[in-house]
């Protein structure tokens, strides 16, 4: 049925293009769907336009389906439906920002129009997630293309830090050296081991010491040997 209206809107858009505009809107009405509203000439054709877009839809033909509402819309910036119509052909082909615009277009022109409500807001996260993912994969190619380069000097995109200016909201970068950071921080860790080298050597100096005890018998006299051990 709607490859046969399809049809019947092609000859309709033919005659709305040439002398016989006067048949286009009877052609519309045979197809069955609702063709109030058309004038004669470029109303016409863009009336025959969306509608055969509708019936695109419903055969899954989105490619020609927004072919024609944007054609549609050239003729008439302002005919909401075919803004409608497109913003399902876009969505179908994974343009979910295109669609959204359509959408906020189509609630511009038709305010009451509680579908365009409804899509905008189902859309309106679906893209900012998508922004976002797009928005990293940017990020991370740029990051790579970068370290590729900075590499040929030995350096990399972490020897840039990006600092928040908190009262203008502008960044600054700033140079890090790394390999002088780490350099430092060795430095820090030798001077940290002679501190406890020092510190241990003053702990074994400050020990008292003891004498050691006397010899059995007692001590021997300057110039005494000492005393025999005499068996019982």
């Amino acid at each position: 049925a709607y490859a046969e209206a399809s049809r019947a809107y092609t000859d309709a858009l033919t005659r709305a293009r040439g002398d016989g505009r006067g048949d286009a809107r009877e052609d519309a009405l045979d197809a069955g769907e609702d063709a109030t509203g058309a004038a004669r000439g470029d109303g016409d054709a863009a009336t025959c336009l969306a509608n055969r877009a509708a019936c695109w839809l419903k055969l899954e033909r989105y490619e020609d389906a927004a072919r024609d509402c944007d054609e549609a819309i050239a003729i008439d910036g302002t005919y909401a439906k075919a803004y409608a119509r497109r913003a399902r052909a876009r969505e179908a082909l994974g343009d979910e920002e295109g669609a959204l615009e359509d959408w906020e277009r189509t609630r511009a022109l038709a305010p009451r129009d509680a579908t365009a409500r409804d899509e905008t807001r189902r859309l309106k996260p679906v893209v900012e997630r998508k922004r976002e993912e797009m928005k990293r994969e940017m990020l991370d190619k740029m990051k790579d293309l970068g370290n590729s380069l900075l590499g040929n000097f030995g350096l990399s995109l972490d020897n840039f830090k990006a600092e928040k200016d908190a009262t203008t909201g502008s960044y600054s970068i700033q140079f890090v050296n790394e390999k002088k950071r780490s350099t430092t921080g060795d430095e820090d860790d030798e001077d940290d081991e002679d501190e406890d080298e020092d510190e241990e050597e003053e702990f074994v100096g400050g020990k008292k010491s003891f004498a050691a005890p006397p010899a059995m018998g007692g001590a021997a006299k300057e110039g005494e040997q000492p005393p025999e051990c005499k068996q019982q």
